[in-house]
């Protein structure tokens, strides 16, 4: 007799969504008050003695409805919801440029060369970079780009976890070409699959993950593409039953001990946010995503900040900022921006490398579809407005990187006459000081390769990654 799927962790109470919204007399708990468009409640020109939470909640759905609709038309609309009056971040000293050397660089494997469209991103451990593709797994001393050890996929590569959890990534694979049924958990440090299982439903069918959302939480590893979820111990890949949030979970992301969850009622219907604390999984806020709106993407755990997407788009239209009891505090037209968020895979949660946020600012790069050049804006979380824009004086693109020593880091592309820079930014005021010269004789094919990859900063090493390997025999580029 088989054995009882042991649960993913306490089973949460009864939750208000559990019934369809049409039959709720009562706003969920958790939800929060919204910013209220017009006189307020009881005020002058309030002309109604209703005032429960139902009543606001309704007329707040017309006014985004409206104003959804009129940006819509008009190209978008920046921003609503209450300012704030938080200090901008304190400037920060000098900084010591360094003239850079290519410390060593890695090629695409042979057995990846006729279908290197498909590279998925690095992961980091212990003195190591770990790119999957789609025949192996291969981990590089990042000293010295020695490969450490070689992992062979038994199958074609699919997709992969955004990041790792306690040195162990995941792999969904296929015996096949595009069948994507089966996934393999990664010991980043030993170089050895630990377990291997087939991504079946609770009923024992069958499909593909090839777009699977990949997630860490509570010692767990969830693979969800649209249905039911499929959870196994990270260590072992013992199955798990999916925690029972009230509506499926689309996917986790987990940062500074926060978790913040994605669940979906009603296929393509509604959508949402939850935080939820990460050791016993029981939810402390949930957001209803606004109708006509599904999640994108995670940009941030705490602060939350989501990018969603109108009901027929296939791209972010807006950028949501939740407060710390999960009430809609901004909503950032991406459009207005224009913001870039073209890296961030929808549904993919935890996978915009452009974007970063520190504190109360979200650090984007903007789109720049008349020329060459863009600028990277700062935008403060608290009002929603952004702090500054910037070019840094160049005609070239530029993306965020990460945060180092209190300030934001920012690639500066190359181009085939001259070499790319690391910028480091003032985040108070937008502000650059060069902090890595990239040397001038790997300019080419330094452009080639930043072209179509990622930029990741570690341990004082720059690491330019494609993401797509056919524009460069190299896979990755990396100085010191």
């Amino acid at each position: 007799m088989s054995q009882p799927i042991p649960p993913h962790g306490p089973q949460r109470p009864p939750q208000v969504w559990d019934t369809r919204f049409d039959q709720r007399q009562t706003a969920p708990p958790g939800f929060g008050p919204a910013p209220v468009f017009g006189p307020p409640p009881g005020g002058p020109g309030d002309g109604t003695p209703e005032r429960g939470p139902g009543k606001r909640r309704k007329a707040l759905a017309i006014g985004l409805g409206l104003l959804l609709v009129a940006g819509a038309g008009t190209g978008g609309w920046l921003l609503w919801g209450r300012g704030g009056n938080d200090p901008a971040p304190k400037k920060k000293g000098p900084v010591q440029a360094v003239d850079a050397k290519l410390a060593w660089m890695a090629p695409v494997p042979d057995a990846d060369k006729q279908k290197a469209d498909r590279m998925a991103r690095p992961w980091f451990a212990k003195g190591a970079i770990v790119m999957p593709t789609r025949t192996a797994v291969t981990a590089y001393e990042a000293e010295t780009g020695k490969p450490r050890w070689t992992l062979p996929i038994p199958g074609i590569g699919c997709t992969s976890s955004p990041r790792s959890e306690g040195d162990v990534a995941v792999v969904v694979y296929g015996k096949g070409e595009f069948e994507c049924n089966m996934a393999m958990a990664v010991d980043l440090e030993r170089g050895r699959a630990l377990w291997n299982k087939e991504l079946t439903d609770s009923k024992g069918r069958k499909d593909s993950h090839a777009g699977a959302n990949i997630s860490f939480s509570n010692g767990a590893v969830t693979i969800t593409e649209v249905l039911e979820p499929r959870v196994f111990d990270i260590r072992t890949g013992e199955r798990r039953k999916p925690f029972d949030f009230g509506c499926p979970e689309q996917g986790t992301v987990v940062g500074r001990s926060e978790q913040l969850t994605i669940a979906q009622c009603q296929i393509f219907d509604r959508f949402f946010a939850m935080s939820v604390d990460p050791k016993t999984g029981v939810e402390k806020w949930t957001w209803k995503i606004l109708d006509g709106l599904k999640v994108q993407n995670v940009l941030s755990v705490n602060p939350a900040v989501l990018t969603v997407a109108r009901e027929h788009d296939t791209n972010a239209s807006d950028i949501v900022v939740l407060d710390d009891k999960g009430r809609l505090k901004h909503l950032v037209s991406v459009s207005s921006g224009p913001y870039d968020l073209d890296d961030c895979k929808p549904r993919q949660y935890d996978t915009c490398r452009r974007a970063v946020v520190d504190g109360n600012t979200l650090f984007l790069p903007t789109s720049h579809p008349k020329g060459p050049g863009n600028t990277v804006a700062a935008i403060d979380l608290t009002t929603g407005k952004p702090r500054w824009t910037s070019d840094f004086g160049a005609d070239r693109t530029h993306r965020p990187v990460a945060m180092h020593e209190g300030r934001l880091l920012v690639y500066q592309e190359a181009t085939r006459e001259e070499s790319g820079k690391l910028l480091s930014v003032d985040p108070a005021d937008g502000k650059a000081q060069v902090f890595m010269k990239l040397p001038q004789e790997s300019a080419e094919r330094e452009s080639n390769l930043a072209r179509s990859g990622d930029v990741y900063f570690r341990d004082g090493r720059l690491y330019l990654v494609t993401n797509y390997g056919m524009t460069d025999p190299s896979m990755m580029m990396v100085f010191h």
